[in-house]
């Protein structure tokens, strides 16, 4: 009979655990697979930024005109003719959910997902280059921020899989073909920010074309806890089992180029891509684990520290759009865009938004979004030649956006809020012979923009 998450006994199971051990060679992932799931987390996005991006849904590469719209596509800055500084404050909260069980992990967090400043500098030329545009800014690309606790049964055993390689960890632990039950803590934090400094210029009113280059900062601080429980008692009555304790951190720094174009063949039509390019730089993983078990027996090994250095590459981005205008009441955008990543599969994304004026200095914003894998990555390796034990892989599968916006642009102020709807389905392994936890995360998240143009 299938146990609550609270009342497995995870406090009695400690305090008489018979046997605590470091792991000195539990080994988790072979080197293909290790950076595969390394590479494939620290290549996720989410559509954040200004109000006015957010609100449209990211669909904004053939419109432009917004500082977070250059992430995608930077001649978008094209078309500013004066300057412009925003700032954005925001605020998410998240709930994550196992499919299935009354598992509920609720998160929230004080966001600042950009800070821009764009410099505009006519030419009075009568025809050929308009403006030459600037951009100087902040902007965070993505957010680790999640708790998840989920649990099972009945599910091949991570003793079992160590068993099969084998594997020596100098010690004895449970190695029964199914556990009775099983749970795993995972807590995530951290983010992927990005510096830009971004170059576009108009020329005719219809031809965009812009430059970019930006520094990546990049952390993800995960801490996992599985355990699985046996139906064999030990000599003194007690449930064998297995607990597999991790931290792991990944750091890291990238600088990426990018290039766009926006094209307006019609007055009433704009064509925009962009693309930027994989980045340099590095990825710095730092491991720690411990492997503990209940067994008949007692054996002790020491606690082990370990550190993997590798070239990381963020993923190549394509971005492409269309975008109608409708007089000066509005415009609506259609946008698809690509992302291809090292030893990892390939992210496709559609996008949709709109922007009503209603009056003059008032728009309203409405947009859609949907990405997905398509072809979904697979859960990491274990590997005997490794001193790395976070044998879990967490892999998203597709994520929806709902959004709506609303703001007012003056002779002077700038002010949108915006509200956007995120569910995404992900799979969590504790290991790749168990069966995934089927994860969905609700996220609702408010983003207020401020700001101050001159005339």
């Amino acid at each position: 009979m299938k146990q609550s998450y609270n009342d497995r006994g995870l406090t009695a199971k400690r305090s008489c655990r018979l046997l605590a051990v470091g792991l000195t060679a539990l080994c988790a992932v072979s080197a293909p697979a290790l950076f595969a799931q390394d590479f494939a987390r620290m290549g996720e996005r989410s559509i954040m930024g200004t109000a006015r991006y957010v609100g449209m849904g990211g669909a904004m590469t053939a419109i432009g005109a917004d500082p977070s719209a250059a992430q995608d596509n930077p001649a978008g800055l094209g078309l500013y003719r004066r300057f412009e500084a925003l700032l954005t404050l925001g605020d998410a909260f998240d709930r994550t959910l196992q499919s299935g069980q009354a598992v509920s992990c609720q998160t929230n967090r004080f966001e600042m997902p950009q800070a821009s400043a764009v410099f505009s500098f006519p030419t009075y030329a009568g025809s050929g280059v308009q403006f030459h545009n600037f951009l100087v800014s902040y902007r965070r690309l993505h957010s680790y921020s999640r708790l998840i606790k989920a649990y099972g049964t009945d599910d091949p055993s991570l003793g079992a899989l160590m068993d099969s390689y084998p594997i020596n960890i100098g010690m004895a632990y449970a190695i029964d073909p199914l556990n009775r039950n099983n749970q795993m803590t995972l807590t995530e934090s951290g983010y992927v920010d990005e510096y830009a400094f971004d170059y576009a210029m108009n020329i005719n009113d219809q031809w965009y074309v812009g430059l970019g280059m930006q520094i990546q900062s990049y952390l993800l601080s995960s801490k996992g806890d599985y355990y699985e429980q046996f139906a064999r008692l030990s000599a003194d009555g007690k449930y064998f089992d297995n607990e597999n304790e991790t931290d792991l951190i990944l750091s890291g720094a990238g600088c990426t180029f990018s290039a766009g174009l926006i094209y307006r063949p019609l007055s009433w039509l704009r064509l925009g891509a962009g693309i930027q390019t994989p980045s340099l730089g590095g990825l710095r993983t730092s491991s720690y684990g411990k492997f503990s078990s209940q067994t008949d027996t007692l054996l002790y090994s020491d606690i082990d520290d370990s550190f993997y250095d590798n070239t990381f590459h963020m993923p190549l981005h394509l971005s492409t759009s269309v975008a109608f205008q409708v007089g000066g009441y509005g415009l609506l955008s259609l946008q698809y865009d690509y992302r291809h990543g090292k030893a990892q599969a390939d992210v496709h994304s559609l996008r949709t938004g709109i922007e009503i004026i209603p009056v003059m200095g008032l728009y309203i914003n409405a947009g859609y979004a949907f990405e997905s894998t398509f072809k979904p990555n697979k859960p990491a390796l274990l590997d005997s030649s490794f001193v790395r034990q976070d044998t879990y892989t967490l892999l998203p599968r597709w994520s929806q956006y709902a959004s709506a916006a609303i703001g007012y642009r003056g002779k002077h102020f700038i002010g949108q809020v915006a509200y956007q709807y995120r569910w995404q389905r992900v799979d969590l392994f504790a290991h790749e012979a168990a069966e995934p936890y089927d994860i969905l995360t609700n996220t609702h998240r408010i983003v207020v923009t401020i700001g101050w143009h001159s005339d």
